[in-house]
């Protein structure tokens, strides 16, 4: 699998991971690993070439001297959920296809994760932004109504609720 790639990919080779070996020594314990969660062969190779593809371009910043099969799971497992996500906005996307009636333990987890995730976000935002999100989304006013409630400007309302989706945003990109 991995005896194309260059074994040392900077002036510092000491350091620099082994990239094909270390991809050797670990590939059985990963597709283990990536097969038991996926239980299909052929998407086990996928998410095996990902973890490849990963390395590969994080090699020149990683260090030999680290946990190199740490690091080479935690990847495994960041590639597993990316897909869970995918599969779950393909999912949610088809409006043909009815909902799975026994969606995956992994795919509810991640969900949680992520309405954790989000709700952790809105509660660290300030309170006049914290105070529009909550109003939009927990009572359903318009802008125009939160802005009366609050008796602010209705450009006021709208930038703090940019700047909230801004951050939330960001917060949910650091979570991924």
């Amino acid at each position: 699998m991995a005896s194309s790639v260059p074994l040392e990919t900077s002036s510092a080779a000491s350091r620099v991971l082994p990239v094909g070996r270390l991809l050797d020594e670990h590939a059985a314990a990963l597709r283990g690993y990536l097969g038991a969660r996926c239980g299909d062969a052929d998407l086990t190779e996928d998410l095996m070439q990902e973890v490849a593809l990963r390395l590969v371009r994080a090699a020149p910043r990683l260090d030999a001297e680290r946990n190199a099969r740490g690091y080479l799971f935690r990847t495994a497992a960041n590639v597993w959920r990316d897909h869970l996500r995918r599969e779950l906005v393909r999912r949610r996307g088809s409006s043909a296809q009815e909902p799975a009636i026994g969606a995956a333990a992994d795919e509810r987890v991640l969900e949680l994760e992520l309405t954790n995730a989000v709700r952790q976000a809105v509660a660290a935002l300030p309170k006049p932004q914290r105070e529009v999100v909550e109003l939009r989304h927990e009572t359903g006013l318009t802008f125009r109504e939160i802005a009366e409630r609050l008796g602010r400007p209705l450009g006021t309302v709208l930038g703090q609720m940019r700047a909230a989706l801004q951050k939330v945003g960001a917060a949910i990109n650091d979570y991924r």
